[in-house]
């Protein structure tokens, strides 16, 4: 129960943190978070983000690894671990001899672990899960058509939103090499995208489209992981993962607002059962050598294109209607190198943990019939120790993990905007033996 107490008063206060963040900036500014549900957050922790988030087969005492609950199985029986990161990013957009850049910061994610018994590790935490934010707009001109002059028509589209998530998830040692774990997810939140055509000439009715929904819904994710030594220095770890998706009931809703300088009409039409969210697979391969090398790799796949989504159907009269065609299966390969100089060293420097990756990922949006944007990344990180009076001699410290990232986005119709991401991430990891019984003597 002291346990249980600590993880509410703590949650209870950064649940209003991660909130205000959430309101206060989208994390975005890409006219690609238009699109499905806007930008799929990056789901990889402090530890990992150095390494092109590799994360199945990952698992190690000192982390908290959601990606594969598994890993909560390896929990040490005295450690509370507290996670939290931030990332600031400046983005380079260019489209032709155009160019633009526009900066974010973002609060990743906050998460905590503890072993509840022997085998058997806990963690709890809230990040996101997507995001949108864009604001653009664009003028033409119109032919002449009624001998009264061009008339210029001005358009506009301004979007904002996303979803996050709230789990809670449990690893178990079935046995030596084997553990299982399951994340309990609950995913919420809503959109809201607006587009307008207005007209140099007051009397040609001007357009709005306002489209919104909120959502809210649980799942499940599975994981799997076998870890076996190969000799007294090295150990491969083999693991899986399975999200099981959702469908959704909620609703909907498009509201076409017309006007004009004798006045204004607005029609809204609702859908139901509109939205559904992806099974998700992945594996994972990690092998770590003399505790002071470890090398990493992912495969991933999102089932996206069979999700249900609310679309306008142009082709079709104009219906607001759910479709099954609107996404593509998204996936994402990445690996990952971390090396620290001496894990049995005496000093700060020897435990300093470096790190590099890389990854790629196919696009799970449409933008005009076409596929979106491919994302090539490459990172750089370490893992910097810090002495503190909670820490002792057989736990690790604090630690600051701080990567830096440079992911290239490219679309695959010409002519369309590229995005180039400077990314700089910083987290915490406080590791404190708070539940360790003193006796006095």
């Amino acid at each position: 129960m002291k346990k249980i107490l600590i993880l509410a008063l703590i949650f209870n206060f950064l649940f209003s943190i991660l909130n205000l963040s959430f309101a206060q900036s989208s994390g975005s500014n890409s006219p690609y978070s238009r699109y499905g549900w806007g930008l799929l957050a990056d789901e990889a922790m402090g530890f990992n983000k150095g390494m092109g988030g590799v994360a199945l087969g990952m698992r190690d005492i000192n982390i908290i690894n959601p990606q594969n609950p598994a890993a909560y199985s390896e929990m040490d029986s005295l450690t509370f671990l507290f996670d939290a990161g931030i990332s600031l990013q400046n983005c380079r957009m260019q489209a032709g001899s155009t160019k633009k850049n526009v900066q974010n910061s973002t609060l990743d994610y906050i998460a905590a672990a503890f072993r509840l018994r022997k085998g058997l590790g806990f963690s709890l935490g809230l990040r996101p899960f997507s995001t949108i934010g864009y604001s653009f707009s664009a003028t033409s001109d119109m032919d002449d058509i009624d001998g009264y002059g061009t008339k210029v028509a001005s358009s506009s589209y301004v979007g904002s939103g996303g979803l996050h998530e709230l789990y809670g998830g449990v690893g178990w040692r079935v046995f030596k090499p084997l553990s299982v774990g399951m994340n309990m997810k609950y995913v919420w939140g809503d959109y809201s995208h607006s587009s307008s055509v207005s007209y140099s000439e007051s009397s040609i009715r001007s357009l709005n489209r306002n489209y919104k929904a909120n959502l809210n819904a649980l799942c499940f994710d599975f994981g799997l992981q076998y870890s076996q030594r190969l000799s007294k220095k090295d150990r491969v770890t083999l693991g899986l993962s399975y999200g099981l998706g959702n469908k959704i009931d909620q609703r909907a809703t498009l509201i076409n607002t017309q006007s004009s300088s004798t006045g204004s009409a607005a029609d809204t039409v609702r859908v139901g059962n509109a939205f559904e969210l992806p099974r998700t697979m992945g594996v994972g391969l990690s092998w770590n050598h003399d505790l002071r090398w470890t090398v990493a790799a992912d495969y991933t796949l999102q089932q996206w294109k069979d999700c249900r989504f609310p679309e306008l159907q142009s082709g079709n009269g104009g219906n607001y209607t759910v479709t099954r065609n609107s996404f593509l299966n998204r996936q994402r390969i990445a690996a990952g190198v971390e090396f620290i100089p001496n894990p049995r060293g005496l000093k700060i420097r020897d435990h300093i943990a470096y790190r590099a990756g890389v990854a790629y990922t196919t696009p799970y949006i449409k933008v005009n019939g076409a596929d979106g944007p491919k994302s090539y990344l490459v990172s750089l990180g370490a893992s910097l120790p810090i002495a503190n009076k909670y820490a002792d001699k057989t736990s690790a410290p604090t630690v600051i993990n701080v990567s830096a990232q440079w992911e290239h986005c490219k679309p695959s119709m010409g002519g369309a905007i590229k995005e180039d991401y400077l990314r700089l991430c910083v987290g915490i990891t406080f590791n404190a033996r708070w539940f360790e019984q003193w006796k006095v003597r």
